[in-house]
């Protein structure tokens, strides 16, 4: 454990330094935490479970740049790290990688070398308003992931619009029980092009539209929507999803989410959202909690309202509270769970 502390803090001095010394380099990080109660647990983050936790919500630190190498061409980079030492049983291993890549940049867009969120992924916009809490857009889809051993090339913005395109080596992809009668991963790429502005301030819209060959295990299509009616954000997704050893797990799923400011720092939020296809984060750990085999499922259908509060403190910290609830029902010849999930969090999320 003192090595780990002396490591990090070694770590995170030279970190330091650095970014003091180049104007290129940039040190970040997030402390996010809440406290939850949930009856489950089937939603919850690192440190979470059933009952009343501490929640990590991605706590990471890690340090990104760009270098100059010519008139035309930067090398860009980032390196980030899940920071879970708050918790008793993490505290001897207290970093999880994130994306960490390195890449190039020019008139031509930009290409990555490393562990990078997917492209798929980028599809989703800013829709889910319960971003990295317990009550993430993750736990009902799938595909929200990033991958070891991908590259991920992104267009300049043409017209108001980008492409992005992620490929795996195949070597990294194959899991440890890989049969290599049957290939687990499909074809290891992702595409995604996006319209307009995620944050609606440079647009009153967002479009985006995202299709998964494999990465993960999964195949998958998705399209994004996102407006705002003067102060009201309004977004919403469309997700189709076949599990590609399991054919039984093929459905869709959507998800609306509205956000409106009611002062200049308290925002109101809300949800409903539901998904048949079994792949999502939650109805996958309902299917684990019960013990079946996966080629036997017949129905794994979730659904999530929630509703919420953000408070601004600050340009780069802000308190929230949310109540969502999940309702989950998998079977196979019979019911095997029928039940619903109630979960409060009050937490508190710093950006710097």
């Amino acid at each position: 454990m003192k090595k780990h502390v002396v490591a990090s803090s070694i770590l995170l001095a030279l970190l330091s330094g650095t970014a003091m010394a180049n104007d290129a380099v940039n040190f970040y990080g997030a402390m996010r935490m809440s406290v939850t109660d949930a009856d489950t647990g089937f939603a919850s983050n690192p440190g979470g479970g059933e009952g009343t936790t501490l929640e990590n919500d991605m706590t990471m630190v890690g340090i990104k740049g760009a270098v100059e190498l010519n008139s035309a061409l930067n090398l860009i980079y980032q390196a980030e790290v899940l920071v879970q030492a708050e918790d008793d049983s993490n505290g001897s291993e207290p970093f999880k990688s994130r994306d960490t890549w390195l890449g190039l940049q020019g008139q031509f867009g930009s290409i990555k070398f490393g562990r990078i969120g997917q492209a798929f992924w980028k599809a989703e916009g800013g829709v889910d308003q319960f971003n990295l809490t317990n009550t993430d857009i993750g736990r009902i889809f799938s595909g929200n992931s990033r991958y070891g051993d991908s590259i991920m090339y992104q267009s300049p913005t043409i017209g108001g619009a980008t492409f992005m395109a992620s490929y795996q080596l195949e070597d990294d992809a194959k899991a440890k029980d890989y049969d290599k009668d049957w290939d687990k991963q499909g074809d290891l790429y992702s595409a995604a092009i996006l319209f307009g502005d995620k944050k609606l301030k440079k647009s009153n819209y967002f479009l985006a539209a995202g299709y998964n060959a494999g990465m993960g295990g999964d195949e998958a299509f998705r399209i994004t929507g996102q407006t705002k009616l003067g102060d009201l954000k309004i977004g919403a997704i469309f997700q189709d999803t076949q599990d590609l050893q399991y054919d039984n797990l093929d459905g869709n799923g959507f998800t609306v989410d509205l956000a409106y400011p009611i002062t200049k720092n308290i925002s109101l939020k809300a949800r409903y959202a539901q998904d048949d296809s079994g792949n999502g984060k939650y109805a996958g750990n309902v299917i684990k909690s019960v013990s079946a085999a996966k080629g036997d499922i017949t129905k794994a259908e979730v659904t999530n309202y929630a509703i919420g509060a953000d408070y601004k403190l600050s340009k780069s910290a802000k308190m929230f509270a949310h109540y969502s609830r999940f309702d989950a029902e998998v079977a196979t010849t019979e019911t095997l769970y029928d039940d619903g999930d109630n979960i409060f969090t009050v937490g508190m999320h710093y950006k710097f």
